[in-house]
């Protein structure tokens, strides 16, 4: 028994002491994490055992361990139970039963429809128009945590459907109402996989030419939940392993209970004592680990319940018909407003629509349409249009020259020209041998590369005596930044391009190792920078033994850093290569 609670003590410690060590045990070979996650309790009985065992009458035999053993099971138990009654009693007061109705609800004028839970500003999404667009409401009103989550106040907006005739300025668009396809029972089973996407895209299509023709949607004010007519309230709610919550509760002015449906999952003590064990995982990866006491999970409701969807079903709303045709009407109405001089900013708001389509899907009959709306001056605001259009890898060639007018438009923001300056850098080499105005125009206007940096990186499609010039001209502006995280996007560009030309830039190297060995050095931040700048003057023609070295370096770690760049040119040339072989 002596050895046994030394044993079970020293691992109770070490893995109360160390819990991540029993997440290990279970990658590395399983047995030794079982035997971890154990110990703890394996000891508490144990010391239990031979507490017990020494207010028996033979405490030395083996009936006595036995007993003492029985004993201290049946002291789990009873040490429990008290601790088990009140959770499972507070659990059970605070059950509430399902109301399910025969017939979808019909709601009619101001809803509010309240999401606590959801960290993000309230939008009209696929359930707020769902709501909307019930003949008889009026005005559907969101309540989320917003952005700052539990601890901020609750934000709320509203939304109303409204006659063009009334106001026939431009509305808003509502936030992805597409997704009603993936998201309601009905629709999700009647579409085949191979179609969401083109079911999606006509139901969004159809929105947009119902909110730049007869309908405009529009914010108002919210209505308070003590003036609502009817109050959707959306909770899902959970504390790690402790605790559950979905539910959707539907209630009208009088507070009348009209649906509610709950799953429900809480955490009590177990019947006996024992030590648990937790995983806890976040961003994809295991975040941590820890002890408990023992305990057990009562659930109530269906598994199944995702509150969103069952709101879907139960309430009445036109369903979307998915038609196909809805993409060709809205093409065809993009193109003729951009034929149009004298589009009204409603009619060019279809262009905005359009785009919004895609999510990263377009066939190559899309490109021409695109580009012709990325080039309409008219056509503004396309920093949330665009952002799923196109990865930054995989930009078409055929957007080339419209993207780098849009970057030279002057009211195109900051973010959208750097995202479009991306795509434009990832494009194959030389392709903007032979520039046009705009491409020149964003490399030699400091106002607008300080924002396009990256596409910097193609003025290696030129010639060197026309590349290198424009290069040392956008340092020179780099340089003259106050700060680092201004300069940092100007010169990872340049250097980017010195790295494409290699030796034909071989006239600069003398002013970057200048630019490299002044204290403090206004091209680099950190060691890695100063690495990259290794690179870089290597690729422009310097041999391993003339690369710059601080004066505190060593020999040992200059020829460390050789080695490294020597590796960093070998893979460089061996993606270049597979590049070519492709």
């Amino acid at each position: 028994m002596k050895y046994a609670l030394m044993i079970t003590g020293l691992l109770a410690a070490l893995a109360l002491a160390a819990p991540k060590l029993v997440v290990l045990g279970y990658v590395l070979l399983v047995i030794p994490g079982l035997v971890l996650t154990v110990a703890p309790t394996v000891f508490v009985y144990l010391a239990a055992t031979a507490g017990i065992r020494r207010l028996l009458p033979n405490p030395s035999s083996v009936a006595s361990t036995v007993t003492a053993f029985c004993i201290a099971i049946a002291l789990g138990w009873i040490v429990m139970q008290p601790f088990r009654k009140a959770a499972i009693a507070s659990h059970d007061a605070s059950r509430l039963p399902d109301v399910i109705p025969q017939q979808p609800i019909s709601l009619d004028g101001h809803v509010r429809l309240e999401i606590p839970d959801r960290r993000d500003d309230p939008q009209c999404d696929y359930l707020c128009l769902a709501a909307l667009d019930s003949p008889d409401v009026q005005s559907v009103s969101l309540m989320t945590a917003g952005k700052n989550g539990n601890g901020g106040q609750p934000q709320s907006d509203a939304y109303a459907l409204m006659s063009a005739q009334e106001d026939p300025a431009a509305g808003i668009f509502p936030f992805e109402p597409g997704q009603i396809v993936r998201e309601f029972p009905p629709l999700a089973q009647r579409i085949a996989s191979r179609k969401f996407i083109e079911a999606v895209q006509s139901v969004e299509a159809n929105w947009a030419m119902r909110l730049t023709e007869d309908e405009r949607l529009r914010r108002v004010e919210p209505v308070p939940a003590d003036d609502a007519d009817w109050i959707i309230r959306i909770d899902n709610q959970s504390s790690g392993r402790t605790s559950r919550l979905r539910r959707l509760t539907i209630t009208d002015a009088a507070g009348t209970v009209h649906y509610r449906q709950t799953y429900r999952t809480q955490a009590v003590p177990a019947r006996t004592f024992y030590v648990g064990f937790d995983v806890h995982f976040g961003a994809g990866t295991i975040s941590g680990a820890s002890f408990h006491v023992g305990r057990q999970q009562l659930a109530e409701g269906e598994l199944s319940l995702q509150p969103e969807k069952a709101l879907l079903s139960a309430i009445t709303f036109p369903v979307p018909r998915c038609d196909p045709e809805d993409l060709t009407r809205l093409r065809e109405q993009v193109e003729q407003a951009l034929n149009d001089p004298n589009a009204t900013a409603v009619r060019l708001d279809l262009a905005r629509c359009f785009l919004r389509l895609f999510y990263f899907n377009t066939k190559p009959q899309d490109h021409e349409l695109i580009a012709r709306i990325v080039a309409d001056d008219r056509v503004k605001n396309l920093d949330e249009p665009l952002r799923n259009v196109f990865s930054k890898t995989a930009t078409p060639v055929a957007v080339r020259d419209a993207f780098a007018q849009r970057i030279v438009m002057e009211h195109t923001s900051a973010d959208l020209r750097h995202r479009l300056a991306e795509c434009l850098a990832s494009l194959p080499p030389g392709t903007f041998s032979e520039p046009d105005e705009s491409h020149l125009k964003i490399w030699e206007t400091p106002e607008i590369y300080q924002d396009a940096a990256p596409f910097l990186e193609r003025v290696a499609d030129l010639d060197p005596q026309r590349a290198v010039p424009m290069l040392l001209a956008a340092l020179a502006t780099a340089i003259e930044l106050p700060t680092w995280q201004a300069r940092r996007s100007l010169v990872e560009g340049i250097r980017a391009a010195l790295v494409r030309m290699g030796p034909q830039a071989s006239m600069a190297a003398a002013q970057i190792q200048e630019l490299f060995l002044s204290r403090p050095s206004p091209i680099m931040q950190t060691s890695k920078d100063a690495d990259q700048w290794r690179f870089a003057l290597a690729r422009m023609g310097l041999e391993l033994d003339e690369l710059p070295m601080f004066p505190t370096q060593s020999s040992e770690t200059a020829n460390r850093i050789r080695s490294k760049v020597a590796m960093m040119l070998q893979r460089y040339e061996q993606d270049l290569a597979a590049k070519d072989i492709r």
